[in-house]
């Protein structure tokens, strides 16, 4: 088998070779186009982790604004809830101070 081999190469001359040549040149380019594939497939997956990460921290900082603004929304209304109920007490204090007022004038 090896010798019909070199006897093939031999007999073959500069075709043979050239046909080695190009089988070579032809692995050579795949293994390098396979490389780029390879490097460009993971550099895409790093960017979409990466991508991915900042889609993450954003809706992360919506949702703690959002629920800031919830909070706070919540303390507004119970603080204006109060100041309602303060505004009802001190109506009604002035509406007795008036009628202890008129009380008074009529009675002098």
């Amino acid at each position: 088998m090896e010798g019909e081999f070199v006897q093939l190469l031999m007999s073959g001359g500069a075709n043979v070779a050239f046909a080695i040549f190009l089988y070579t040149q032809n692995k050579d380019l795949q293994r390098r186009a396979d490389e780029r594939e390879e490097k460009a497939e993971q550099k895409e997956v790093e960017l979409r982790a990466r991508y991915d990460g900042v889609i993450k921290d954003m809706q992360a900082k919506e949702e703690a604004i959002r629920k800031t603004i919830v909070q706070e929304m919540t303390d507004i209304d119970k603080r204006m809830s109060l100041l309602e109920q303060s505004v009802k007490t001190l109506s009604t204090m002035i509406s007795e101070i008036k009628g202890s007022l008129i009380r008074v004038d009529n009675a002098s």
